[in-house]
């Protein structure tokens, strides 16, 4: 299973973004629906009104993006995944207490990686460099490739 954390989801919906032409090159390669968490999920939209505080976005948008994400969902591009919190949680400090001293991982970051490894996910794909190297760590094949 793929897993797409937020920075790439945010990337692959906004079209004005930098890095979406990449994003939506290595979406089209799925073949499996896209896991979707209610973290994944308040990550992007909160990335969203980010865009519109800061002005990256404007309102129409901001509302387009999200009926895009709500129609992926329906259209099952974006599958709900419910994720146990006591689990969740658990991993990340199993996670934290594994790489945090050597690799400064920060909470978010420790439970994105949670989130795959609870799906048994095999594959993370992120373009937070951070993110990248908790997940090769934690032993997760990383797209696209941060190098070292």
């Amino acid at each position: 299973m793929i897993f797409c954390d937020s920075s790439f989801l945010a990337s692959l919906f906004v079209e004005s973004d930098k890095l979406h032409k990449s994003a939506s090159r290595i979406a089209q390669k799925f073949t499996e629906p896209m896991p979707y968490t209610f973290l994944g999920e308040l990550e992007l939209l909160n990335a969203l009104r980010r865009g519109l505080a800061e002005k990256a976005l404007d309102v129409s948008a901001h509302d387009a993006i999200i009926r895009r994400i709500n129609d992926d969902e329906a259209a099952g591009f974006l599958e709900r995944r419910i994720i146990n919190q006591i689990g969740h949680f658990e991993k990340a400090r199993q996670l934290s207490k594994k790489f945090t001293e050597r690799l400064f991982c920060r909470s978010l970051d420790l439970l994105q990686v949670a989130s795959a490894l609870i799906l048994d996910a095999d594959t993370f794909v992120t373009f937070d460099k951070k993110q990248a190297n908790l997940a090769m760590a934690a032993g997760l094949k990383v797209i696209p490739n941060h190098g070292d």
